[in-house]
Parts: structure tokens; C-alpha cells; sequence
């Protein structure tokens, strides 16, 4: 797992003000996997084009919604202490590509992944204001709005 179940879960209900399950919790974990790998994907991408020797954070496209995202998930990660370093060394694994990552980028990978949980927790809230807790169809609705945007 990226993020520990029971991290997770309070980021979740402090971000989101959404509950989740482990059953849950295993489905956006896909989610934001695949979505990291489809953002360094453009980013590689990206990169090539400039002729870049590294994948820089002006790279990855990132939006305004995103980048508020990654500032709602940087202000609960040392309130949470989530270990920004696990999640560092897992998604260097999951990212495609030849280019290596610029410094500022593999700090910020922590912060970029935790703020894609967030923007599915988001998602989910703004789809179903008066949710309580999270179920399969939410997570599924979720991931076609990301599939689009992301």
C-alpha cells in the first residue's frame, strides 16, 4: 500500500470529511496508482519534448485544482506523520520512463500522490454531499471523472 489503511482513513475523514473501508481503500489505492503512472506518462512526455535531460515539476500537469490538492495533503502530512519517504521509494517503482526525476520532484512525490487521494476523496464528496461513507459505486464514479481530467 501506498499510504497505510489507517492513515489513510484519517486523511480521508480530515480532508474529505469521508469515511472509508479497507475494501475501499484497496480500490482508490488502484486508482491513484494508475493516475500517477498517467501523469508521468505526459510528463515523460513532456520532458522529451523540451529535450529535457530530467523530468522537471513543470513537467507534470498539474492544475490549480491539483496544486490546492497537494496543499490540503502537505498541511496534514507531518500532523499525520506519514512516512514521506515509504511513499518516495514506492512510486519510483511505479513511474514509466527513461528520464530520471529532478530532486524536486522525487521531494515532491509524496505530496503529489497524497494529493491525488484527495481529489478522489473530493470527487466523491462533491458527487454525494451528504456522504457518510464511502462504497464501490462512489470510488467507480470517481475514477470516470478522473479518467477525463487526469
Amino acid at each position: 500500500m501506498i499510504i497505510p489503511y489507517p492513515q489513510l482513513k484519517k486523511i480521508m475523514n480530515k480532508t474529505c470529511e469521508i469515511d472509508i473501508y479497507k475494501t475501499e481503500c484497496e480500490d482508490i489505492m488502484d486508482i491513484v496508482e494508475k493516475k500517477l503512472c498517467d501523469l508521468f506518462e505526459v510528463s515523460y512526455k513532456n520532458a522529451k519534448e523540451e529535450n529535457a535531460k530530467t523530468i522537471r515539476m513543470r513537467h507534470i500537469p498539474l492544475t490549480k485544482g491539483f496544486l490546492s490538492s497537494m496543499e490540503l495533503f502537505r498541511a496534514i502530512i507531518e500532523e499525520e506523520n506519514i512516512v514521506a519517504d515509504t511513499i518516495k521509494k514506492y512510486v519510483m517503482k511505479k513511474i514509466p520512463g527513461d528520464l530520471p526525476l529532478d530532486d524536486y520532484v522525487v521531494n515532491n512525490l509524496p505530496v503529489i500522490t497524497g494529493a491525488i487521494f484527495v481529489i478522489v476523496g473530493r470527487i466523491i464528496k462533491a458527487l454525494h454531499e451528504d456522504i457518510e461513507r464511502v462504497r464501490s459505486e462512489h470510488i467507480k464514479e470517481a475514477k470516470k471523472v478522473l479518467d477525463y481530467t487526469l
